[in-house]
């Protein structure tokens, strides 16, 4: 992992489309890398997060409630941010993410790499 450095795209960015029900993709590497730059193109004024879990083929998503806390990344409206993952994936042995919306629905995006 290179922290010192821009991020540098390591393979294709992925779109999630989500909505109120859990969906899951899994992201492959070009190269192996631990990194995701995580993208939220919502509008700051009114758009909705996108709450992300990461896990393996069978992992789903529930949106936090008061009274029912879960283990989330959230993808703020209108912010990039690069996060480091648990597990390193390559081009064989991908990086599953559940996602999921509290209301309505929104669009965040992610590509593997290294960087700030």
């Amino acid at each position: 992992m290179a922290n010192n450095i821009a991020f540098q795209a390591m393979g294709k960015t992925y779109k999630a489309a989500a909505t109120t029900t859990s969906q899951r993709i899994n992201i492959l590497a070009d190269m192996p890398c631990n990194q995701l730059l995580v993208s939220s193109h919502e509008s700051s004024q009114g758009g909705q997060p996108v709450y992300f879990r990461i896990g393996d083929s069978t992992v789903t998503a529930v949106a936090p409630t008061a009274g029912n806390p879960q283990y989330w990344y959230i993808a703020v409206p209108g912010q990039n941010k690069v996060i480091t993952v648990p597990k390193q994936f390559t081009t064989t042995d991908g990086l599953y993410i559940a996602f999921i919306t509290e209301t309505t629905t929104a669009e965040c995006y992610f590509t593997p790499g290294e960087g700030l």
